[in-house]
């Protein structure tokens, strides 16, 4: 925990995104890579919402995989280039971040926040479209 509020209090932008009309995500979506190469995928929940970690299969179909509680962090098991998404609950609607893809075998690290119903987060070691 000690390495990820080192990593929390480096000076990196605060990225957000914004969705006008957001939604649900997709329960079809591009499919996630084979691969060997064994990471991680560490998330930081500082939102009031909880919010609902994706994986999309082999095959594209989102799996349920855990539920971040408001303030609640985990660290997770997966690979590189493995496909994962965020889908958060709030009062003005569902939010759908994502597909967010450990680039690295050091983990991908997340510090997700909402404001004003849009996704911020800061990141290291993953590309987030």
């Amino acid at each position: 925990m000690r390495k990820f509020a080192f990593f929390c209090a480096l000076a990196l932008p605060l990225l957000s995104a914004s969705y006008a009309g957001a939604q649900q995500c997709d329960n079809q979506q591009e499919p996630s890579p084979p691969s060997r190469v064994k990471t991680g995928l560490n998330l930081q929940n500082t939102t009031n919402s909880q919010i609902n970690v994706l994986w999309a299969g082999f095959d594209g179909v989102l799996t349920h995989y855990t539920t971040l509680q408001p303030k609640q962090s985990t660290e997770l098991i997966t690979y590189v280039g493995h496909i994962w998404y965020l889908e958060a609950f709030t009062p003005g609607g569902a939010v759908c971040l994502g597909p967010i893809r450990p680039v690295q075998a050091s983990a991908c690290r997340m510090k997700i926040s909402l404001q004003g119903g849009d996704f911020a987060y800061e990141q290291q070691g993953c590309q987030v479209e």
